[in-house]
């Protein structure tokens, strides 16, 4: 705030008697604004966009309105200078150096005239030279003014762009802001010095750091460009566009400026284009000021900014003055700029611009001493707390001055103004950036031990280190059940919650300070956030799992290995069960299979079941498993790719593969009376068309099993291959259900269903919609290799929802309704015990057997050990839920492995139409089906 200097008063006093009353007391009403922009009324009636006043100062003559009671002068303009030099005194005297008290600038009553070289039109060079001015007479310690905007805008009017194209212009315009951008930042890079004080090999890694910093840059400020600066397309009347293809149009309208400058008479209004290029500049100025005078609430700068930046006008004359000019487009642009610091103070020298108005009315009674005794000192008082409260609107006032003092107030009764004096630097200017720095220390440290302490009441010092939140919402991993890990996820989360319980209360039981093993069960269990498929198939065969280990645990044989049971979660699409290798899509750092191998040795496991899903994805994690001696154990996994190629020595898998299962649909689609009921013969007497639906690029299963198909049955009938994405959005399945049925309709054939079970209900929710399939007489027959699971558990799903479609699938283990495991998987989950679930049952049954074998000679086997022992004596003719079934190194799955299709009836019923391989009850055989057992089923060429 001002205050009196005590260093010269004989100094001060002169100055007061020499100068006129007026002068002084516009000194003494603006001096406070200028120390404190915020001056004027209490904070509760400040608005939040308020804007400094435009003043002009104008002869007082007697009657009339406004504009009747003013007149120009051209001796007002030494009233603008003298402040100007009361701007830039010394109040500590003579002899002290001259200094500012507040940014200010002086625009002279002549166009500025180009440099040699220059192409800049008059317009553009008189804002340079006031922002110029205003970062020159910055006060002493209160940091450089930097004008971002007004410099970018700047840059784009003088870049050379030669090329003609708009899209050419904007992609030049681009790299030449980045490079200018990138060489700035560039010249005070600390990298940059160190690179050039060192040579040799030790300058090298400062070398490419430098350039990777250069780089990183540019992109930034690249991208960066196009999402700001939206008021330049506002004001150029093109909404919506980007800078950069508003910066196009502003360099056309200020190419059109400079030709129609050239050919314009002297004394002649300015055109359209060079008023809008001047206001678009001096918007940008005003908005850089706006963000200089309050720089951030933890800068040492924030208290040493409070003055505001001026700009003196001391000869403002008629249209085409220079000083005119920038007063008019002030005047323009002032209303839709919001906050703005800075003073316009002018002198009215020639007529007077129509949109200048009187001050507001003063709201509180003005007293006969301070500033109200004056007249001039009372609007402006009136002015700045109207302004500062935000009801002022008028772009420019004017403040009208009596000609002579005796029309005022005599000069000896004119209090003496203060002399003015910057806020200067202080020690306790640095609080606030030591506090905010010192606040987001303690802020992270709090976080961090936070988190720690969380995670250690979750988890119980547990597996945190094996439970990961993902992006899109899934937590991947591996449980216990019992260290507060929860991995469900998605519409299935309470299913797999309930499943966590018992395996939480499973493991428990399981005494650890005696020699055990661990299998874990790697699936994936969940589904992202945005994602609305489900992978439940994953539920029946871990339930199955439970199920076993509950028997093996109880069973108290006299070499008996105790079982733990581990959970892992891969993800949707298996996306986060491996990393690199084969698996291309997963760049999140997140690597499951990677976690299992970190808790091998503590956890002692052993094998590895389950994958459930034939991708890259799986494989590679079959292969990180693999490299360190794990064995994985495959259910409900049939892509071939998954036993040959890649696939490692310690892989196995109790599903049938793609080509035995592709020879069975085929015998099935071929010779089935069921089907045949529902198609006809294709119009050249073969057998009825066979629709495939398939995902092109499932190339480890959909695919797969498509060709298989398509190669093996074109013998017997046409065959029409229907791409249908495992990701398809809803608008697509509807078109691809729309191809589907008109194909089925044309031909009265069938669907050969080869995509994922978790993207079959989208198919037929839109197949059950679309009229082609509905206009049949008969229900649309799909035979699908991997249905469902909620419509296979659930078969009345068929008559509630889909009743225009008949659907036949496969299925590898059919328990005995009636058989002890049936009746025991019922009583534990309610459920049918199909699925998968014997499947589930099964791995753990031959893993524990394989152990049990190998603790009788080595109690501290490896998981090495495990491998060489499947592979050599491996697991001969086991009889187990889902079938009979021989694993070793010549056979890494069942050969001849049973598979059924079955049906599910109108009523809802499930009928089994087809049955081969050697089944698990009786131990026998099966090599015939049908009616009669008149078809042959295929032989597997494993067996």
């Amino acid at each position: 705030m001002p205050h009196p200097s005590p260093d010269d008063e004989r100094i001060r006093t002169e100055r007061i008697r020499t100068a006129s009353a007026d002068f002084h007391w516009l000194v003494r009403v603006l001096d406070p604004h200028l120390a404190d922009r915020r001056a004027g009324p209490s904070r509760r009636i400040r608005s939040r966009e308020h804007r400094l006043p435009a003043l002009l100062l104008a002869r007082m003559r007697d009657g009339g309105t406004v504009t009747g009671r003013a007149e120009p002068d051209p001796e007002l303009a030494g009233l603008v200078l003298d402040y100007m030099r009361h701007l830039k005194s010394s109040p500590a005297g003579a002899d002290a150096s001259v200094t500012s008290f507040a940014p200010h600038a002086v625009v002279g009553d002549v166009w500025p005239e180009p440099a040699e070289g220059q192409s800049d039109g008059p317009h553009v060079l008189l804002l340079e030279n006031v922002a110029q001015q205003l970062k020159d007479s910055v006060p002493t310690g209160a940091g450089t003014l930097r004008l971002p905007e007004f410099d970018t805008l700047l840059a784009v009017l003088r870049a050379d762009v030669q090329e003609r194209e708009a899209e050419a212009q904007r992609r030049a315009l681009r790299r030449v802001l980045s490079e200018a951008y990138t060489r700035k930042l560039h010249e005070d890079f600390p990298l940059t010095q160190l690179r050039e004080i060192t040579d040799g090999w030790w300058g090298a890694p400062f070398r490419l750091l430098d350039i990777v910093a250069a780089w990183s840059w540019r992109r930034w400020y690249g991208m960066r460009l196009d999402r700001r600066h939206v008021w330049v397309s506002r004001m150029l009347d093109l909404p919506g566009r980007s800078f950069l293809k508003a910066a196009v149009h502003l360099r056309v309208s200020h190419r059109l400026a400079l030709a129609q400058e050239a050919a314009r008479p002297p004394g002649t209004v300015a055109s359209r284009d060079e008023g809008l290029v001047r206001e678009i500049l001096l918007t940008a100025l005003i908005r850089d000021l706006a963000r200089a005078a309050r720089p951030r609430a933890w800068s040492r700068l924030r208290p040493r900014r409070a003055w505001p930046f001026v700009v003196l006008l001391p000869t403002v004359g008629g249209p085409g003055s220079a000083c005119r000019e920038v007063l008019d487009t002030y005047a323009a642009v002032s209303r839709d700029i919001g906050s703005s610091p800075l003073l316009v103070l002018g002198a009215a020298t020639g007529a007077l611009p129509p949109y200048a108005t009187s001050p507001p009315t003063r709201t509180v009674p003005a007293q006969r001493d301070g500033f109200g005794a004056h007249p001039t000192g009372h609007e402006v008082t009136a002015l700045f707390s109207a302004a500062i409260s935000g009801r002022s609107t008028d772009p420019v006032h004017v403040l009208t001055v009596p000609r002579a003092a005796g029309e005022g107030t005599a000069v000896a009764d004119v209090p003496q103004p203060a002399a003015m004096d910057f806020r200067r630097p202080r020690v306790r200017d640095w609080w606030r950036p030591v506090a905010a720095a010192t606040a987001v220390a303690v802020l992270c440290a709090g976080l961090v031990v936070l988190s720690r302490a969380l995670t250690e009441l979750v988890t119980d010092g547990g597996a945190a280190d094996s439970c990961r939140h993902v992006d899109n919402g899934e937590v991947v991993g591996l449980t216990d059940g019992n260290d507060g890990c929860d991995l469900a996820h998605g519409e299935y989360a309470d299913d797999l919650r309930d499943l966590e319980k018992i395996l939480g209360h499973q493991n428990a039981q399981v005494d650890t300070d005696k020699p055990y093993r661990t299998i874990v069960f790697f699936a994936p269990l969940s589904v992202g956030s945005e994602s609305k498929r489900t992978a439940p198939i994953g539920f029946q065969t871990l339930r199955g799992a439970l199920l076993a280990q509950e028997d093996v645990n109880g069973s108290h044989r006299k070499a008996q290995v105790p079982v733990r049971l581990l959970v892992a979660n891969a993800g949707e699409y298996f996306h986060y069960g491996s990393s690199g290798g084969l698996n291309t899509a997963n760049t999140s750092g997140v690597d499951v299979a990677q976690m299992i191998i970190d808790r091998a040795e503590r956890d002692h496991i052993a094998a590895v079941m389950g994958l459930h899903q034939s991708r890259p994805e799986s494989q590679q994690a079959a292969i990180e498993l693999g490299g360190q001696g794990i064995t994985v154990l495959g259910t409900g996994v049939s892509g071939q790719r998954m036993v040959d190629g890649d696939s490692p020595s310690s892989y196995f898998q109790l599903s049938p593969v793609d080509a035995r299962i592709a020879a069975v649909m085929t015998a099935f689609a071929r010779n089935s009376p069921q089907l045949q009921a529902l198609t006809s013969p294709a119009a050249d007497g073969s057998g009825p068309a066979a629709v495939v639906v398939y995902d092109p690029k499932d190339t480890y299963f959909s695919a797969d099993l498509a060709h298989r198909f398509d190669a093996s049955y074109r013998s017997t009938g046409p065959v029409h291959l229907v791409k249908y994405g495992e990701m398809e959005n809803g608008r697509a399945t509807r078109g691809i259900a729309g191809t589907v049925c008109t194909l089925v309709h044309r031909t009265n054939g069938f669907v050969l269903y080869a995509g994922r079970s978790s993207v079959m209900e989208d198919l037929f929710k839109a197949m059950q919609t679309t009229q082609a399939c509905r206009a049949r007489v008969s229900p649309v027959p799909v035979l699908a290799e991997s249905p469902a699971p909620d419509v296979v558990l659930h078969p009345e799903l068929m008559r509630q929802k889909y009743d225009a479609l008949k659907l036949f699938y496969n299925q590898f283990s059919l328990p005995d309704p009636e058989g002890s495991f049936a009746e025991t998987f019922d009583a534990a989950y309610h459920l049918s015990a199909e699925n998968d679930a014997a499947l589930g049952y099964d791995a753990v049954e031959i893993l524990s057997e394989a152990m049990n074998d190998l603790v009788t000679n080595d109690p501290g086997f490896s998981p090495r050990a495990l491998v060489n022992h499947l592979q050599d004596p491996g697991i001969q003719n086991y009889v187990g839920e889902s079938g009979v079934i021989t694993l070793d190194s010549d056979h890494h799955y069942p050969p001849n492995k049973e598979i059924h299709v079955r049906e599910i009836t109108n009523a809802g019923d499930k009928l089994t139409d087809l049955t081969c391989g050697v089944l698990s009850q009786g131990a026998r055989n099966a090599t015939h089906w049908g009616p009669g057992d008149r078809f042959d089923c295929p032989v597997d060429p494993a067996s």
